[in-house]
């Protein structure tokens, strides 16, 4: 269907590169036509335009876990509410279960991709169940174990590209298991895990290329021995989700983690939704999700994230876009194009005003 040609006038515009003023964007069947300050009028114009967010880690929506409600109904409410709260592009995640519900997962997730090839949907984050019992968090530790070469293979086989990313603990996988995964396409991100320093960077930048929730279900930081913490923190070939509600992780950590790993830092949600079905019973807890008593899941949005990373944790607009949209894009190579606002890319944008609040999301 042929999208409505539009014309935006805007007072500041990042294209996620740069900024430029006092803009004319020119959009034409979904896609930027032309960017130019020919025409502008100030009367017109909206403050802030910025790239669409990418949230590599989200659970589900509007009560619907995706664990619980495999379905392509479940993608569709995450996909929207996503869309609305200005994040085209989104990895459904579950947590560790049975591989049963994993395969319920991949089919329901490969199912709603083919229907709907165009949509933000990346792939499936499995976060778990690879994990080291003494990291678990909320995970639920019946689930917990080390994999078998034929479970790694199932998994595999039940894929097929499905899959986009697995978290898992480095020192409870093979090594050889894990270059089968990468070999698949699929990115590992270190979670969840005691990993020593030592391995960790071995493994960082040829096998592991990213971490998941940094500083949480991770060592604390010791100043005598330096560990999976310190490594992520130091080591310049791996990547780093974090999570920026400022509960879990304070926002003066989210500054000194951002000093050490500029664009090698990115946000998550790490967003669940209130449900009382099935083994992990998410309640709302304030500002957070709490799940029998654990720190659960976050119920923050990305907009909100974004606020957050200039208000509190004191980044410029740029750093933010980059924490929110180019970072993420980059773990995907598949995005890395995909989220600039250039002439001839299809029209994904957030519109914003001057206090950095959500007006409308254009995609």
């Amino acid at each position: 269907m042929k999208k409505k040609d539009k014309t935006y006038h805007i007072k500041n515009f990042y294209d996620g590169d740069k900024k430029l003023e006092k803009v004319v964007l020119e959009v034409k069947n979904g896609f930027i036509y032309k960017i130019s300050r020919k025409g502008y009028k100030s009367s017109k114009a909206f403050d802030i335009v910025v790239p669409t967010f990418v949230d590599l880690q989200i659970y589900g929506s509007n009560r619907r876990l995706l664990s619980e409600y495999p379905s392509i109904k479940t993608l569709e409410k995450m996909d929207s509410f996503h869309k609305k709260n200005g994040t085209y592009f989104f990895q459904p995640t579950i947590a560790s279960y049975p591989y049963e519900v994993i395969y319920k997962s991949i089919e329901a997730v490969k199912n709603y991709m083919n229907q709907n090839p165009e949509s933000g949907c990346i792939g499936l984050h499995v976060e778990g169940p690879w994990f080291n019992p003494n990291k678990k968090g909320a995970h639920i530790l019946d689930y917990i174990h080390s994999p078998s070469e034929n479970q790694v293979k199932l998994i595999v086989e039940k894929s097929k590209g499905v899959i986009s990313m697995i978290t898992l603990a480095p020192e409870v996988v093979k090594i050889e298991l894990m270059e089968q995964l990468i070999s698949e396409g699929i990115i590992l991100s270190a979670g969840h895990s005691e990993c020593d320093y030592k391995l960790a960077n071995k493994l960082f930048g040829k096998i592991i290329f990213t971490a998941t929730h940094l500083f949480n279900a991770m060592p604390k930081m010791h100043h005598r021995k330096p560990n999976l913490t310190s490594a992520i923190l130091l080591n310049e070939n791996v990547y780093s989700s974090i999570i920026v509600d400022g509960y879990h992780v304070d926002f003066e950590l989210v500054k000194l983690a951002y000093k050490l790993k500029k664009d090698k830092l990115f946000c998550i949600t790490d967003a669940v939704t209130e449900t009382n079905k099935g083994p992990y019973r998410h309640k709302k807890s304030g500002p957070f999700y709490s799940n029998n008593g654990a720190l659960s899941g976050s119920c923050i949005t990305m907009p909100q994230t974004f606020k957050n990373l200039i208000e509190k944790v004191g980044l410029s607009v740029q750093e933010s876009i980059n924490m929110c949209s180019n970072s993420p894009s980059q773990v995907i190579k598949k995005l890395s194009s995909k989220t600039k606002l250039k002439t001839g890319n299809a029209a994904r944008f957030n519109i914003l005003d001057f206090k950095y609040n959500l007006i409308k999301s254009v995609c």
